[in-house]
């Protein structure tokens, strides 16, 4: 007769095996195998769909604006099918344009209503927001949006059917058009312009958890630049014309600063360079 701790033993092994029969362990490991696969391929994609955010990372962006980042745009009157011909010969983006150090990197564009009620990019283009998007994503472009009156939501959805949300600053002009772009997308970095700490205190208690940059002055405060960088995921600022004011740009480059924005790119590159 078996001893009591043995038998006691051997009805522990029988209910184990039972339980986890060869099957079901097999099956536990496909199980274990797939969410490892399924959760390591979406930290890849996040980590590299995440271009504005590696890009700062990855040093200063220089980001084009007035007529530097509208005069490389399509008109919108050139047949769709032209414009769907200059889209096709661009490159498809990968992971690797994240490395680039082309310059600018990044275009302002501003957003309105076109005639027909439709959004598109101010100036004298006029081109289509949705085409323009298109045209950044194949050009590894990123873009900064200021959607003035335009509501959020309308925006973000053509950041959306374009992939762009990755990749796009919504520029907010007070805290009320700041609270309607965080509200719109949980992705899309939301940029709100302080003049003071306690501006940027309060931008911070408004965006929360969520992904957002501090636009300040050029001739902000040095502590300011300073805790502006240690709370926001980006600081921007606007550079003055290297060619008027060199002494007050490198200033500004000398402060932690991750976008700068110019209508002037090739002259701050110049500034940049040393030359």
């Amino acid at each position: 007769m078996p001893e009591p701790d043995r038998q006691d033993s051997l009805e522990d092994q029988k209910r184990k095996e039972s339980f986890l029969t060869r099957s079901c362990r097999r099956n536990i490991l496909v199980a274990l195998s797939v969410i490892t696969i399924a959760g390591g391929g979406l930290m890849w994609r996040d980590s590299h769909a995440d271009a504005l955010l590696t890009r700062i990372h990855h040093g200063l962006v220089i980001c084009a604006s007035g007529k530097a980042a509208t005069t490389t745009l399509p008109s919108p009157t050139v047949e769709a099918s032209r414009t769907d011909t200059l889209l096709a010969r661009l490159p498809v983006p990968t992971p690797d344009i994240l490395d680039t150090n082309d310059l600018p990197t990044m275009v302002a564009l501003e957003v309105t209503r076109n005639e027909g009620g439709k959004l598109a990019i101010a100036g004298s283009t006029s081109l289509p927001l949705h085409d323009a998007l298109k045209l950044s994503y194949r050009r590894h472009e990123l873009v900064m949006l200021s959607i003035h009156d335009i509501p959020a939501s309308e925006v973000v959805k053509e950041l959306r059917a374009t992939g762009m949300r990755k990749r796009a600053v919504l520029m907010a002009h007070d805290l009320a058009s700041a609270h309607d772009a965080l509200a719109a997308d949980r992705s899309v970095v939301v940029a709100m312009p302080v003049q003071s700490a306690r501006d940027a205190h309060l931008a911070k208690q408004l965006a929360g958890r969520h992904p957002y940059a501090l636009y300040l002055p050029a001739n902000a405060s040095s502590s300011l630049f300073e805790s502006a960088h240690r709370d926001a995921d980006a600081v921007i600022a606007s550079s003055p014309d290297p060619a008027n004011n060199v002494t007050a740009t490198r200033k500004l480059l000398d402060e932690p600063v991750d976008i700068v924005v110019t209508e002037h790119p090739d002259r701050l590159a110049s500034v940049i360079g040393g030359t």
